[in-house]
């Protein structure tokens, strides 16, 4: 399909809200976007001299930030840090402090929305801050700024592996302030609830570890919590035994999305896979095509018996694949849709009892299925427990994902309502959104998505971080 959708289109999904003025306030003019460097630059600079990184000041190279995968918010910062160590972090909170100058973190820009972007205020480049230590057998630490690449790498060279793999293209602190989940997430939880520690600068511009014991309230605000309290500079995270081999089995259900979720469902209740997901692709002819990826780990020479891995399934066929462990992880290293167009896509929860007429009702609709490239996972409930990592609250989950690349024709405030709209569907069936999503979200919705934990939260966000001088890019406490 190639056509522009306008807001027209989708007459009664734009509701009161998702109105013109939630998305000019996340939309704006081009006019803005384009801010150039503010007056205090040369004052940041005087004021972090003798820092192990670099402060860049130049337009040209601050111009090269206004970009993420979105594609659909472009700010450009007054300044960008790119620090060597946690100090060079320590030395820029607190300047923000004294001179009231807010502060944007990007690890691989991997936001939709411009979370990883700021204007008016220094954006801080995290790619340097990535080393990796193996402490011991069962935990690894390592930088915020380092993609989970290295560490499988690092880690598989230690017959060890992390419990949850996320895409190996994204940063730590990343995945860590947004939650982070992968193909074992549906029994091992999210990458939050596989991590053991922090070290973080708050936005008083200390330098604090954090843990499950020490600084706990911070912890648990840190993990899920979208940048707002601390900047995760360190991580320790979790390692368990690595398997030598993985099958691998796409398993094929034609255009039958409901029939293949439904299989999902089974698989997580039956427990026969490690590596659970269910992806979607196009037809040479238009139309999508839904397979389930089902992976067992095993150590060569016990492979599993694939006769036994399709027993009760509705598949029309299936694609098994053996691969080393490494040809395993290393499968996607790069990100196949980061491509210079707008990307409005939605991830939501949503109640495994709601998920059929959803995405039934979705899918079968052409203003709302537009340019849709539907993912799904399914997650038992009882494996997460990170209070800021909001989740539909029922035994097993749909994580319900709506992939868009859009013409750069498209009228991309339109889709940007329809994922509103869309998503306060799946609100009111309680369901969630994921934070990674494109989605218009002010101070308010933020306080009904986080719920219960949003009194703990906004407690340590006045705690950690009293001049409210990290987090505005996403607009949770407001921009100050």
């Amino acid at each position: 399909m190639d056509r522009s959708i306008s807001r027209r289109d989708f007459g009664g999904l734009l509701t009161g809200a998702a109105s013109t003025a939630i998305l000019s306030a996340v939309l704006p003019a081009p006019a803005v976007w384009a801010q150039g460097r503010s007056s205090s630059a040369s004052d940041l600079a005087s004021n972090l001299q003798g820092i192990a990184g670099e402060v860049i000041v130049d337009e040209a190279s601050r111009a090269a930030y206004a970009d993420d995968y979105g594609r659909i918010v472009h700010k450009i910062p007054d300044a960008v840090l790119v620090p060597r160590d946690s100090g060079d972090l320590v030395k820029l909170v607190q300047y923000a402090n004294k001179s009231k100058t807010k502060i944007g973190i990007r690890g691989m820009g991997h936001s939709m929305l411009g979370q990883a972007q700021i204007d008016r205020g220094v954006l801080v480049d995290m790619a340097a801050l990535d080393s990796i230590s193996i402490l011991d057998n069962d935990r690894v630490e390592v930088g915020a700024g380092s993609t989970w690449g290295p560490v499988m790498s690092e880690t598989a060279a230690n017959k060890r592996t992390l419990p949850v793999i996320n895409d190996t293209f994204l940063s730590v602190g990343g995945s860590l302030s947004t939650a982070g989940f992968g193909p074992t997430t549906w029994n091992k939880g999210l990458m939050v609830d596989n991590t053991l520690e922090l070290e973080v600068v708050t936005g008083a511009g200390e330098l604090v570890r954090c843990s499950e014991t020490t600084n706990q309230d911070l912890f648990l605000a840190v993990l899920s919590g979208l940048g707002q309290c601390a900047i995760i500079t360190r991580a320790v995270m979790k390692q368990v035994a690595a398997p030598t081999h993985v099958l691998y089995i796409k398993i094929f259900y034609d255009d039958d999305a409901i029939r293949a979720a439904h299989d999902l469902a089974f698989l997580a209740r039956d427990g026969r896979f490690n590596h659970l997901d269910l992806r979607s692709r196009t037809y040479p002819f238009g139309g999508l095509e839904y397979y389930i990826e089902g992976g067992v780990f095993y150590d060569a020479p016990n492979e599993p018996k694939l006769d036994d891995l399709k027993k009760g399934l509705s598949a029309s066929s299936f694609e098994p694949k053996t691969w080393t462990y490494e040809e395993y992880y290393r499968r996607a290293e790069s990100c196949y849709s980061c491509v210079p167009a707008p990307k409005p896509s939605l991830y939501l929860t949503v109640p495994a009892s709601k998920f059929d007429v959803f995405v039934k009702n979705t899918l079968s609709d052409p203003s709302t299925s537009a340019y849709i490239a539907p993912w799904f996972s399914i997650w038992r409930r009882d494996a997460q427990s990170r209070p800021l990592a909001r989740v539909a609250d029922e035994d097993f989950i749909y994580r319900t994902q709506f992939n868009r690349v859009l013409p750069n024709s498209a009228d991309v405030k339109a889709f940007l309502a329809l994922n509103r709209a869309l998503y306060e569907k799946v609100r009111d069936l309680g369901g969630t959104r994921l934070t990674t999503s494109a989605i218009p979200f002010e101070p308010k919705d933020w306080e009904r998505h986080y719920g219960a934990a949003w009194p703990a939260f906004k407690a340590t966000k006045e705690k950690y971080d009293p001049g409210n001088v990290l987090g505005s890019s996403v607009n949770v406490f407001g921009k100050g």
